[in-house]
């Protein structure tokens, strides 16, 4: 099998060196043979990387530990499944592992049907290839997955204790496979300039992968939150870790390159921060892999030491490089096609929007820098504390949740209709509603009553829309009338799901960032500790001897307000290969708080010393990132054309129709 994975990557490198020469003489000389014997190698080396992926999967299911990469990451006391994981824990796997995922998906863009493959496809085809035959290239000279075992080892090294986590299974994959789908708007971008083509059909063949690619980063963020948030032990979810910011960077970029697709789709506006922000975009996809890789920064999250981040930093160099010289030389083909109308247009708040989420990157961006540049230049690290980061957040934060809430009630290229105006006033008095609400609920923090009014007024303004489009048409009552509404606007309302999404997720971050309290306790069998509101009771310690570690387990009986005791076991774990201690948190989670529980250590005669934490508004997190997953999913699903679909509209109400037609007209208005 050792030699069947090293025979498939030495295939896989020929094979994709070959075609990105076919393919690319073969579109510049226009020689169709050429070309196709291209496609065809191209389709060799994926299949190439398949064998590969496939052998190595197989050799740490069954602990073949001739793998020298079986050998450091797998053991014979590791669960099939954790074994499996080990595939993209290290740097050779999971640098094949994207490989291999972005070779699929060229080859699904390439040869998905469609009434006739373009120029511009066969093009952006040869890009993402050669991107390709770098990836192997790596993997072959610096990074090899298949080199064999010294000697003839009968365990292996193991897996980390804090990456044998459920969340760990899916987490990278879908980081990686977000990477790779990166790799096609980009691609897309990049081949229109090269073949002249300024238009919006690039966009239109790149929509459904960015979209794909948004939510797979987005989704990839929030379940790495909620891997730190329960398996490191610190409360926390979020720290502004390098490792982390690496990953947010591309998504900030990707939000902004998916909101200016549609003003060019819509207005013919925003054309040269489309192109720019999936240049972008993509340059932060190989800048987080240097961060990982290169050993340069500081974090728990990085891999060691190595040379592979500097060939991804070389490979950013070249994309932004590259980028920019194509978008200079169309910089006048890419005017924009009219002028912006309106303050209050939707184009105007995109692209406020826009500059916000550029503006938060690149906080974020010079925060990550600021250690290592300042370590060489000055010879000394200054660090950027997580409070830098969260003070520049909230005005940012702020201005992007408005820019959120008002865009359901916004038109493109003019200014809202009256029944528009109507149900902004309707949604601002909601907004104040909650924030008086608020207050006299006791909250007095002007950050969380900001966040708690815009929140509101999301929400007022995304049912506001949804009224007055199903007010257009009830013709055959208010039931069929919303569901026409729905399916007639199916992507725009997917958008504004996501929309409800962020704002869930701001509601969550600003309640557990504001309202967090902490209280550390030494408890005895038996005894009780008041905190909060909670009586906790700690009813037992036990310890128990399992084939690879020794749990000590507290078990806390909690009680609130009257209601039905339950029961939380937060433990201790002693890892027998690595001998290390590694705590694992027990949480209690409500839409208004988490009770959340880390064991430090016990004693012999039954003490133990716990953390008790407080986190207000947790779920809401967790809940947004359902929220941007399921409009994601709704926005990609294809659309079905109802030909000769007309709205019946009464007359006394055809000064409201035509000003909902405007923007209902305006397809995929958010996504």
């Amino acid at each position: 099998m050792l030699f069947i994975s090293q025979l498939g990557l030495l295939a896989a490198f020929c094979s994709l060196g070959y075609a990105v020469l076919g393919c690319t003489i073969g579109l510049g000389q226009e020689r169709r043979r050429l070309l196709r014997s291209g496609e065809f190698s191209a389709c060799l080396g994926v299949g190439g990387l398949t064998i590969v992926s496939a052998v190595l999967a197989w050799a740490l299911a069954a602990k073949d530990f001739q793998f020298a990469y079986v050998a450091q990451y797998s053991s014979l006391d590791l669960s099939w499944y954790y074994s499996l994981s080990a595939f993209w824990v290290g740097q050779s796997g999971s640098l094949l592992l994207w490989a291999w995922m972005l070779g699929i998906s060229a080859i699904i863009f390439r040869f998905w049907p469609s009434a006739q493959p373009s120029q511009l496809k066969k093009t952006a085809f040869a890009i993402i290839l050669f991107y390709l035959f770098c990836l192997v290239a790596v993997l072959l000279f610096a990074a090899d997955p298949t080199l064999a075992s010294i000697g003839s080892p009968q365990d292996g090294r193991g897996l980390g204790p804090s990456l044998q986590h459920p969340v760990m299974l899916i987490h990278p994959p879908i980081v990686f496979l977000g990477y790779a789908a990166w790799t096609i708007p980009y691609a897309l971008a990049v081949a229109g300039m090269i073949l002249g083509k300024a238009d919006a059909d690039w966009l239109r063949q790149s929509r459904s992968w960015a979209i794909f690619a948004w939510s797979l980063l987005g989704a990839g963020i929030v379940l790495g939150g909620l891997w730190a948030y329960e398996e490191l032990g610190w409360g926390g979810y979020w720290g502004w870790d390098p490792v982390e910011n690496g990953s947010l960077l591309p998504w900030l970029m990707g939000t902004a390159f998916v909101h200016a697709g549609m003003a060019w789709r819509s207005r013919g506006m925003l054309k040269k921060t489309a192109i720019s922000s999936a240049i972008a975009t993509f340059a932060f996809c190989n800048f987080a892999a240097f961060i990982t890789r290169s050993g340069f920064f500081s974090s728990l999250h990085a891999f060691n030491q190595s040379p592979l981040g500097w060939m991804f930093l070389i490979l950013m160099a070249g994309v932004v490089l590259g980028g920019c010289a194509l978008l200079a030389r169309r910089w006048a083909a890419l005017a924009p096609e009219r002028p912006l109308s309106s303050v209050w247009a939707r184009e105007w708040w995109i692209g406020i929007f826009i500059l916000l989420l550029i503006l938060l990157a690149l906080v974020t961006l010079f925060g990550t820098m600021a250690a290592p540049v300042s370590g060489i230049l000055l010879g000394r690290q200054y660090i950027v504390e997580a409070a830098f980061y969260n003070k520049a957040l909230i005005p940012i934060g702020l201005l992007l949740l408005l820019a959120t809430a008002l865009a359901p009630l916004l038109r493109w290229g003019n200014r809202p209709a009256s029944s528009q105006k109507k149900a902004l006033a309707f949604s601002a008095g909601a907004a104040m509603a909650a924030i008086f609400v608020a207050f006299f609920a006791g909250v007095r923090h002007p950050l969380a009553l900001a966040v708690a009014g815009l929140a509101s007024f999301a929400v007022a303004a995304f049912a506001g829309s949804l009224a007055l489009d199903v007010r257009v048409r009830k013709s055959g009552g208010i039931w069929r009338g919303l569901l026409s509404a729905l399916r007639g606007n199916r992507r725009q309302y997917a958008g504004f799901l996501t929309h409800l999404g962020l704002i869930s997720l701001a509601v969550g971050i600003a309640g557990s960032s504001l309202g967090t309290d902490r209280r550390e306790a030494v408890m005895h069998e038996g005894e009780n500790q008041e905190w909060s509101g909670w009586t906790i009771k700690l009813a037992g310690v036990t310890q128990r001897n399992l084939s690879d570690k020794i749990v000590v387990e507290a078990k806390l009986e909690v009680t609130r307000g009257g209601q039905a005791p339950y029961f939380l076991r937060p433990t201790q774990n002693l890892f027998k290969r690595t001998n290390e201690w590694v705590a694992r948190v027990a949480v209690h989670s409500t839409w208004k708080e988490d009770l959340y529980v880390i064991m430090h250590g016990g004693e012999a005669d039954g003490q133990v010393n716990l953390t008790f934490v407080e986190n207000p508004l947790m779920r809401w997190i967790w809940f947004g990132g359902c929220l941007l997953g399921l409009g994601a999913v709704l926005g990609l699903m294809p659309s079905r054309r109802i030909a000769k679909q007309r709205l019946s509209v009464p007359a006394p109400h055809a000064n409201m129709a035509s000003a909902i037609r405007q923007p209902l007209s305006a397809r995929d208005s958010h996504g």
